[in-house]
């Protein structure tokens, strides 16, 4: 009878620690649901403060390429990712697990458009800043 209730216990154990384990296996992914769209975020608040730098844009379908202070600053994908290189060096990751990235060009900035592994889209519009002396005030 005590072999009983000892293994009917450690069943009850088993039982209840898998559950747990069950439940925090399948809400991970939305853990990293998350941190892709705090990721993008933080991804674009850079983009933002690089373009409003910039002395020249030019727009690809595929890529940005900035020119700051003489340096070329390039963003484009690679592979299932998106990479910032700074004078076709380096290799700095500032988006992962992407299916797909789009630059548009708008009047006075960029638009960029993502899709992502977790089947999220995103999309942000960046604006350049102007030149106050362009500015015809009366």
């Amino acid at each position: 009878m005590l072999e009983l209730l000892f293994s009917f216990s450690v069943f009850l154990l088993i039982v209840s620690l898998l559950t747990v384990s069950l439940n925090f296996i399948f809400q991970n992914w939305k853990m990293e649901a998350r941190t892709q769209r705090l990721e993008w975020h933080v991804f674009i608040n850079q983009l933002k403060k690089e373009i409003r730098l910039a002395d020249a844009v030019n727009i690809s379908p595929g890529s940005i390429l900035l020119t700051i202070d003489g340096k070329s600053v390039l963003y484009e994908k690679y592979g299932s990712n998106m990479r910032r290189r700074v004078d076709m060096k380096g290799h700095e990751i500032v988006l992962q697990k992407l299916d797909a990235i789009a630059f548009t060009s708008v009047s006075g900035g960029v638009e960029i458009s993502v899709s992502d592994n977790f089947d999220q889209k995103h999309s942000a519009s960046l604006y350049y800043l102007m030149d106050m002396e362009d500015i015809d005030v009366p």
